[in-house]
């Protein structure tokens, strides 16, 4: 006579479920797909941003470019289309982000070529814009309670 085990459910073995449960482990511990295009795209963006930066600080003749600081570089949906997200250096400086980014469309071809001269690929990706404010940047926490906060 065998003896049959009821197999439990993965609650009862685990304190928690964690987000590896429940996946084939063939599939979970594969390294040809364990994240590879999400690392090449965050490779091309942090070169995208290098060579953005190096261009707008010093290589374009418009005194509001080269005041500008390239925040972030993010696939948008995919590494096809970058957003590259600038802000300026001046906390004072009042341009409106129109025209900001009127002068970046008008220099958007030598930016694209610029790129195209620094990365090992096919095809350029196509960039957009967004122009942040100093004032809508987040703060960093300095763990300072402000007038009228309590401490939990």
């Amino acid at each position: 006579m065998s003896k049959r085990r009821r197999h439990s459910k993965p609650q009862e073995f685990a304190g928690q479920l964690g987000p590896d449960d429940a996946v084939d482990p063939r599939k979970f511990f594969d390294r040809r797909t364990h994240g590879r295009g999400d690392r090449k795209a965050r490779q091309l963006c942090r070169q995208v941003s290098h060579t953005l930066s190096y261009v707008l600080s010093g290589e374009c003749d418009d005194d509001t470019l080269r005041s500008l600081y390239v925040e972030s570089v993010d696939p948008a949906p995919d590494s096809s289309r970058l957003l590259v997200t600038v802000s300026s250096l001046d906390k004072e400086d009042d341009t409106p982000a129109i025209d900001i980014l009127t002068k970046l469309a008008a220099v958007t071809g030598k930016l694209r070529s610029e790129i195209a001269a620094s990365i090992s690929r096919r095809k350029t990706p196509e960039l957009i814009f967004n122009v942040v404010r100093h004032e809508d940047l987040p703060k960093p926490e300095t763990g300072e309670l402000t007038e009228g906060e309590e401490l939990d």
